[in-house]
């Protein structure tokens, strides 16, 4: 276990929690695994797959503490009472209910929550609160003395990046820290959010200021590659542009007057950035009352004593994952899953 530097003559012990984007692990597994079948000839490549690559994670570092954040069926609806068209893009309607489902898809997803309760995965699950929430309200709340990797795909998870945070993304399979940061994108780690208010976001339906792409922005304001930069000084920085270029008789840049005016064509009319932060800036997550409890439960509350590995080992039989895995690698497969339930029943020891 890595210790902290001395602090008033005291040594803190690290402690290290894994935090799951379910949905995100689960979804590239099961779109990336399509020829994993088993004796049945049903597929499994989307159980296969998550619990490997966890396993992989949690084999290659020391974690006291794995939680994983599902996606409930109205998750985002929170976001959608600010700004109708959230999501729109993948068939989210909330008032006449999500598109449905691929079943095969739902039923191995519940296979997998199946998994991780018997590995003594925290888990959890709203109806309308997004996995990304609840990570950042982690995240927001860490302890002093923890440090904490998120596993995901999702770029918007990046701007909770520092010294005591860092990210795993699934499609670079590399973790992604303050120090190599532009080593994967052209912008420094702080600004993840001030870039997705002010060009929107395509993948959730976000409209952001009309004509700016990323490329332009950084073009314009080259110091969002060099240090954090706050939404009034590109506003600022815009009108003092916008300035030079007609005192030298140039062409005005409409884009520019689309920055200080918040100018939009989506249906955030003049209060695009007001909403735009509400619904990009995860360092005020959205969750309902009753959310923020059941994440307060799930950090603290010692888990319960009546789960088994040898359950697990049952499940792998049963599910067919024995055949991918072969002799050989079956009776080790979870071994790094062993040493993070020893940890956790140590922890329940000190909450009881």
């Amino acid at each position: 276990m890595r210790r902290r530097p001395p602090k008033n003559g005291k040594v803190v012990d690290i402690q290290n929690t894994l935090l799951v984007d379910g949905n995100a692990l689960y979804k590239r597994g099961f779109l990336g695994a399509r020829s994993e079948y088993n004796r049945n000839g049903q597929h499994i490549g989307g159980i296969y797959q998550f619990i490997t690559v966890l396993r992989k994670i949690l084999n290659d570092n020391l974690f006291h503490k794995c939680f994983t954040f599902w996606d409930g069926e109205f998750s985002g609806k929170l976001r959608w009472e600010i700004y109708k068209d959230y999501k729109s893009g993948r068939g989210k309607d909330y008032i006449n209910g999500t598109k449905p489902e691929d079943l095969e898809e739902v039923a191995q997803r519940g296979v997998v929550f199946n998994y991780l309760e018997e590995l003594y995965i925290r888990q959890l699950v709203h109806e309308i609160v997004e996995a990304d929430d609840f990570i950042a309200y982690i995240c927001n709340n860490k302890k002093e003395n923890e440090k904490i990797t998120i596993i995901t795909s999702d770029r918007d998870l990046c701007q909770l990046i520092n010294d005591d945070v860092r990210i795993y993304l699934l499609d670079k399979r590399t973790y992604v820290n303050p120090k190599n940061f532009q080593e994967h994108f052209k912008y420094h780690y702080e600004n993840v959010a001030v870039i997705k208010i002010l060009c929107g976001d395509n993948s959730d339906s976000i409209k952001g200021v009309k004509r700016l792409g990323e490329g332009t922005l950084l073009k314009l304001f080259p110091e969002l590659t060099e240090r954090k930069v706050e939404l009034y000084e590109i506003i600022e920085k815009a009108k003092e542009l916008q300035k030079v270029r007609l005192s030298d008789k140039k062409k005005p840049l409409a884009v520019l007057d689309n920055i200080v005016l918040g100018i939009t064509d989506g249906v955030q009319g003049d209060q695009l950035y007001k909403i735009n932060e509400m619904l990009v800036d995860l360092t005020k997550p959205l969750l309902s009352k009753d959310a923020v409890e059941d994440v307060d439960n799930l950090i603290e509350s010692p888990l319960s004593d009546d789960r088994s590995i040898k359950n697990v080992y049952k499940m792998l039989k049963d599910d067919g994952i024995d055949l991918i895995l072969g002799e050989a690698r079956y009776n080790d497969y979870l071994l790094p899953f062993k040493k993070l339930v020893e940890r956790e029943k140590k922890n329940n020891e000190v909450l009881n």
